[in-house]
């Protein structure tokens, strides 16, 4: 885990962080203090809970976008689920709970069932040890419908 030393911004298509005060900025990632996942900070580059690089496209920062399908299945879900689950399916999972979740690492709804309710992840504004449980609950049927088990 880091600690973020600085505010820092999703882009509107939520695929690299920039910080404060840049034009690209459309959603508050992290302010100065919160936790952020060593996954999120592997993806986009964070060292010591800072943006490396400029934050600017065609810079540094352009290698840590998404790579398609290659971060869509994290090692941590074990090949578990689809490549095409849309966590936005889950009732209270919009599109930034579910960019939070890929931040962590949590793309499936396999990754999701697997987490502790009480030990989550990454930190998510406005949400709590009830919203996690419910979403942990909520992947865990969508796995067992799909035939999966849990």
């Amino acid at each position: 885990m880091q600690t973020a030393k600085e505010r820092l911004y999703l882009t509107a298509d939520k695929s690299r962080l920039v910080r404060d005060g840049d034009k690209a900025a459309a959603f508050l990632y992290a302010a100065e203090g919160d936790e952020i996942p060593d996954s999120a900070a592997q993806r986009f580059g964070l060292v010591g809970g800072k943006l490396t690089g400029k934050g600017k496209p065609g810079g540094e920062d352009e290698e840590r976008k998404p790579a398609g399908d290659k971060e869509k299945a994290p090692s941590d879900t074990k090949g578990e689920g689809q490549a095409g689950d849309v966590l936005t399916k889950l009732k209270g999972v919009g599109k930034a709970t579910a960019a939070a979740f890929a931040s962590a690492g949590i793309v499936t709804f396999a990754g999701l069932a697997a987490v502790d309710p009480e030990q989550p992840p990454v930190t998510i504004s406005g949400a709590g040890e009830a919203d996690w449980a419910a979403w942990v609950v909520a992947a865990r049927e969508q796995v067992e419908a799909a035939g999966g088990g849990a």
